[in-house]
């Protein structure tokens, strides 16, 4: 698997730090006023501490993250940053600035502000002003949306967060892992500005239900929460871009990818390497941003292979051309021939299990 640039810088942290145990803290500032204005720039601490640029993540579109001193986690609030008066480095300020880049104001609950990350779902549950259009989805086998680029990740309140709870922000998503960064997260002596958490699907009447495990050293993850204007701002590519003998355009949770008449035929004769080629080119035209290669290409496999044994696919039976979804998580997918017997209509497959990967 590709490494990423988060990957990278956690590599080097893995120094940085004196041993102690698991802890971070999620805490934030309750005894300022709302500020309901959406600010344009936002106080950062010294670049001294900044341990992982925001062009570096969420496919360059994320926000600065800092640790004090570039390497060890702070349980107070030492600074005040203006005017969303977050706390710096806490893990609420983090993601209080990725989502202020999208119109959303420091997040508050009857008036005010919270003081726990763990709150930041209610907020989301409540859908009030200018969070209504957020849904938090629980942890509990029930999602049938599987978190996603850009989505927070809700951390229930424990000993070893204060009890303030923590939240971080997924980054990628491939196959049965999703990456995540943090701010305030310090793990065996190492700041942890990155992790990683397994994603399991079961199939229920023919719908996915996901759940989320993660790593020992955190509490309870209560659930995640979606928000639309990230998605829609952040994230999609919803603008079709030609790629050679392709196209393809982009939302959270997939990659569509759509074949030329000849990419179809090579792909359902099962040209060598074809499959391969084809999640290269689209790598390298940075449609991957959110997922990796090597998933990318196990999903174009698993289609080339459902082409070559199911007639509503086959070029034999008057196919001209499929497009597809590249689905980043999860067991279904969605293929759309034109031509032959299912001419138009979206069909949907189901794989024999996920695709399984490794951090």
């Amino acid at each position: 698997m590709k490494r990423s640039a988060l990957v990278t810088t956690l590599i080097v942290l893995a120094t940085l730090a004196p041993p102690q145990l698991a802890q971070g803290q999620g805490i934030q500032m309750g005894s300022f006023t709302l500020q309901p204005a959406r600010p344009t720039q936002q106080e950062l601490p010294d670049a001294r501490h900044r341990v992982l640029r925001g062009t570096d993540w969420l496919g360059g579109r994320g926000v600065d993250v800092f640790y004090k001193n570039g390497s060890t986690c702070d349980f107070s609030c030492s600074q005040t940053l203006k005017p969303l008066n977050t706390c710096a480095f806490q893990c609420v300020d983090l993601a209080v600035r990725l989502y202020a880049t999208v119109g959303y104001p420091n997040w508050s609950l009857n008036g005010s502000l919270i003081s726990a990350a763990y709150q930041m779902r209610d907020v989301a549950i409540a859908q009030k002003g200018d969070f209504s259009d957020l849904t938090f989805y629980p942890n509990d086998g029930t999602a049938e949306r599987p978190p996603a680029p850009g989505n927070l990740l809700i951390f229930g309140a424990a000993a070893s967060n204060g009890y303030f709870g923590h939240v971080a922000v997924v980054n990628r998503v491939f196959g049965n892992y999703l990456e995540f960064v943090q701010q305030n997260l310090c793990y065996d002596g190492t700041a942890r500005l990155g992790d990683y958490a397994l994603i399991k699907v079961e199939l229920v009447d023919g719908k996915q239900k996901f759940r989320v495990s993660t790593p020992d050293a955190y509490s309870t993850l209560l659930g995640w929460i979606h928000s639309k204007r990230v998605k829609e701002q952040l994230i999609d590519q919803s603008k079709m871009l030609k790629l050679g003998a392709l196209s393809w355009n982009r939302d959270d949770t997939a990659v569509y990818v759509y074949l030329s008449p000849e990419s179809t035929r090579r792909l359902a004769a099962g040209e060598t390497d074809f499959e391969a080629r084809i999640a290269a080119a689209l790598d390298r035209a940075g449609a991957l941003s959110f997922t990796d290669g090597e998933v990318a290409h196990r999903v174009i496999q698993q289609i080339g292979a459902w082409a070559r044994s199911d007639a509503r696919l086959s070029p034999q039976q008057g196919v001209r051309s499929v497009d597809f979804t590249l689905k980043y998580t999860g067991r279904m997918y969605w293929v759309r021939p034109w031509g032959g017997p299912a001419n138009g209509k979206w069909i949907p497959f189901t794989a024999p299990d996920m695709i399984h990967t490794g951090p």
